[in-house]
């Protein structure tokens, strides 16, 4: 019974956005930043070469992930019916092979573009890694949703993936891999458009009816997001636009504090620190950042 519940799509489309904020959305923040300190903390201490295969390791397995879960969804197209979700496909589709996601691309990206060192490639790559695992930790409507604390291999493959993009490019910034730089602005913008192009040529042309990048209808509309829940469909793609540029804006700030020696250089300015913030302190440092 747990496996045939594991391995299915069951509830994807049922009550997703009824826990955010609740009980079962803080338990799922707080499991992150658990993993997020106590991964932080673990590769820290490891030598280069060990943090290279522990990378390599995950990076892996996030793949395994993607196309196991497409796995999944072929199987579903062919042999259940009626299809449980939107999700399955045929074998013969680009999502078999590729995405027409954000998260989904980045998933496939990351990795390549660590393996083979595509600089051209890595200034996108890296902060839109970040913004689609911070999206999604924020508002996880590909992991709860259903019944929260069933666990099946849609939500499993997503809370890890989204994890993962969030963490290896902060723990490779740290390590002085990459530096993001706001003068490398225009290769974010060329990819923000290329990827909206892609994913308006999926909705239109190959999943017709689709709402990849949710730009054909407002998912929100009617739902627990200020702002975002009235605006009709069409419109509220202006109001995603500006979201999308200040979520940028902000993990470039955000990513100063994981650079060499960027937290001490932040908490400087702050020399008369409360017992949060020095609190807060004895976390980082013990992350050795």
């Amino acid at each position: 019974m747990f496996l045939s519940t594991f391995f299915s799509t069951t509830g994807m489309e049922e009550s997703a956005g009824d826990y955010f904020y609740a009980w079962p959305h803080f338990l799922y923040l707080l499991l992150n930043i658990i993993l997020f300190i106590s991964l932080w903390y673990f590769l820290k201490r490891k030598s280069k070469l060990t943090q290279k295969k522990i990378i390599t390791f995950i990076l892996i397995l996030i793949l395994v992930l993607k196309y196991a879960g497409d796995v999944l969804f072929i199987y579903e197209y062919y042999n259940v019916s009626p299809i449980l979700s939107i999700y399955p496909h045929a074998f013969w589709d680009v999502d078999t092979f590729f995405s027409f996601q954000m998260c989904g691309i980045t998933n496939i990206l990351l990795p390549l573009t660590i393996w083979f060192n595509i600089k051209p490639l890595k200034e996108f790559v890296f902060t839109s890694s970040i913004l689609g695992g911070i999206a999604v930790i924020l508002f996880p409507v590909t992991v709860l949703y259903g019944h929260p604390y069933v666990v099946t291999l849609p939500i499993l493959r997503s809370t890890l993936v989204h994890f993962f993009l969030l963490f290896i490019p902060l723990f490779l910034i740290n390590q002085g891999d990459y530096k993001l730089s706001g003068k490398r602005w225009k290769q974010i913008v060329i990819g923000i458009v290329l990827l909206a192009l892609w994913a308006l040529f999926g909705n239109l042309l190959i999943d017709i009816g689709d709402n990849n990048l949710y730009l054909m209808t407002n998912p929100f509309l009617g739902g627990p997001i200020p702002i975002l829940n009235k605006l009709p469909n069409g419109w509220h793609n202006f109001a995603s636009a500006i979201l999308v540029f200040i979520g940028y804006v902000i993990i470039y700030h955000l990513v100063r504090l994981f650079e060499p020696g960027g937290f001490k250089r932040f908490i400087s300015k702050f020399k008369k620190a409360d017992w949060v913030c020095f609190l807060f302190c004895l976390i980082w440092d013990s992350m050795n950042i």
